[in-house]
């Protein structure tokens, strides 16, 4: 057998270090009895002789952020009453208490195929967690939002069920101690492993698999978030959110949908799909996020990357307050006003939203190509009376020489088609671009075809055109997803072939004045 070196072998070096730590190979020479005699008595000291440290750093001009530890002894179990655990976009509340508590948190790893792109039919196997025993939720990515408060001490078991086929683990950002817990939590299929935890810093965490080759474990999707409050609260909102964004490395679908893992790109870190909360539909349409007007909306969010930042955006609003890199210790004052806000990879950012006037506030990340191809989109519907002071409008007119032609607020759109042709053939003319010219913008604008025919539209205009199912208003495209040439540079053409009778309209997706029709009778 040969001997593997170069990155294979680096890669072992580093997840060596990772999850080992030094001091590994001392501990796994004791037995359980004599591990539990030490850790208590390593408790009793840091409690009794290094509270001071934790307090206070000598010699240091920066004092110390750090709660006062009290003996996890001396700690109450939570409330029973208390939530830590929820599902994005849902947040968990808040512990109403002022003092430091210990609680539980028990969770399940997942593996199995789950929706990617529910519009494109796309899906992908994707590993990552759960609440123990919510037998409701079949996928796991992202894992459920966990929350607890400084100074407390968390309680975390993870199982692998035993169906898994793979070891698998967490790093908790939020976690001091080596390699963030991973080592501790790592579980092969069937097993069950715990840690206990002190929250030392606020913010909103990252946490993530760190087993094998941690890459492809994190873009499979075992990724989630972990909100530690301040011990001084932060102010007050009325909504809050929580919000992931990840990258999908997959292929192209199968004849069935399936993506599968695309190393190559992941290597060459080119996703194809950018998602927030862990599909392209997570928050739009139906699943949009609402609020009314004169609410404030606080979202969480993390960057799961992998490997891209995120450019953090509100389209039509501004964030009102950004806690950059979700550093939310009442030392830190937040931006007021912000447009955009760098999340990095691996980190988070807390930011605020005002619902000022009615209007659907589109999440992005302002490299936009994620957003329009990939699927990085969110929606905030803000409803309640408008406020003219802050926003009006007055429909589009036409001006100068082109007002006087036509005498008319908007572009022309052609009411219906005048004849309808039997041809197989669609020409884009010459000046097809230009809205006087929509009444003909295809020629012939409505055809008539039979069931089984191939239509064939050809570009013949100096700019770039699209065939795209659906209808429009002659400003505001409305595709129905039944075909779409994309974009047709002048001289290209495009084929599509009627498999079913029905009528089918179509636009211009740069041009929505554009418009034309396809009528398809059986025989």
């Amino acid at each position: 057998m040969s001997e593997r070196t170069g990155p294979v072998l680096r890669r072992r070096e580093l997840m060596g270090a990772l999850v080992i730590g030094a001091g590994a190979a001392a501990c796994s020479a004791m037995s359980a009895d004599e591990r539990r005699v030490a850790d208590a008595a390593a408790s009793e000291e840091a409690a009794s002789t290094h509270l001071a440290a934790l307090t206070w750093t000598p010699g240091h001009e920066l004092p110390s952020i750090h709660p006062e530890i009290v003996p996890v002894a001396s700690l109450p179990q939570a409330d029973p009453a208390e939530r830590h655990t929820s599902y994005v976009p849902e947040m968990p509340p808040a512990a109403a208490r002022t003092e430091p508590a210990v609680f539980d948190v028990d969770l399940e790893v997942l593996e199995g195929v789950c929706p990617l792109d529910p519009a494109g039919e796309v899906t992908t196997l994707m590993w990552g967690y759960r609440v123990a025993g919510d037998t409701d939720t079949t996928c796991g990515t992202p894992g459920p939002v966990l929350r607890g408060r400084v100074g407390d001490v968390a309680r975390i078991r993870l199982t692998n069920l035993p169906g898994n086929t793979m070891a698998h683990n967490i790093d908790f950002h939020a976690v001091t101690g080596q390699g963030g817990g991973a080592e501790a939590l790592t579980v092969l299929p069937g097993e069950v492993a715990s840690i206990e935890v002190r929250l030392l810093y606020p913010g909103a965490f990252m946490y993530h698999c760190a087993f094998g080759d941690v890459p492809e474990h994190i873009v499979r999707g075992m990724y989630g978030m972990f909100v530690v409050d301040p011990e001084t609260p932060m102010p007050h909102t009325d909504l809050e959110w929580a919000l992931v964004q990840s990258e999908w490395y997959v292929q192209e679908p199968d004849a069935d949908g399936l993506a599968e893992l695309d190393r190559d790109a992941l290597v060459a870190e080119t996703p194809r799909y950018v998602t927030f909360n862990g599909r392209t539909d997570a928050l739009a349409g139906d699943n949009a996020l609402r609020m009314e007007v004169g609410q404030r909306a606080r979202i969480f969010m993390v960057n799961e990357g992998l490997n891209l930042a995120s450019n953090f955006h509100p389209i039509g609003s501004h964030w009102d307050a950004v806690w950059p890199e979700a550093a939310i210790h009442e030392v830190n004052q937040p931006i007021r006003g912000s447009q955009s806000t760098l999340v990095v990879a691996g980190g988070g950012t807390v930011v605020d939203l005002v619902g000022l006037v009615p209007s659907t506030i589109i999440l992005v990340d302002h490299a936009l190509v994620r957003t329009f191809y990939k699927g990085a989109i969110g929606q905030v519907v803000v409803e309640g009376r408008n406020n003219a002071e802050l926003f009006s409008s007055t429909a589009a007119a036409a001006s100068g020489a082109a007002a006087a032609a036509t005498n008319e607020d908007a572009p022309p759109v052609a009411e219906g088609p005048a004849d309808v042709v039997s041809t197989d053939t669609v020409s884009i003319p010459d000046g097809a671009f230009d809205p006087a010219n929509s009444d003909r913008a295809y020629d012939p604008p409505a055809i008539l075809v039979s069931v089984g025919t191939t239509v064939t539209w050809a570009n013949d205009d100096v700019l770039p055109h699209t065939v795209t199912a659906g209808t429009t208003d002659g400003r505001t495209p409305g595709p129905d997803g039944r075909f779409d040439s994309g974009d047709m540079a002048p001289g290209d053409t495009f084929a599509f072939t009627f498999d079913e009778s029905g009528e089918y309209p179509y636009f211009c997706a740069p041009h929505p004045w554009m418009q034309g029709l396809v009528i398809v009778e059986e025989g």
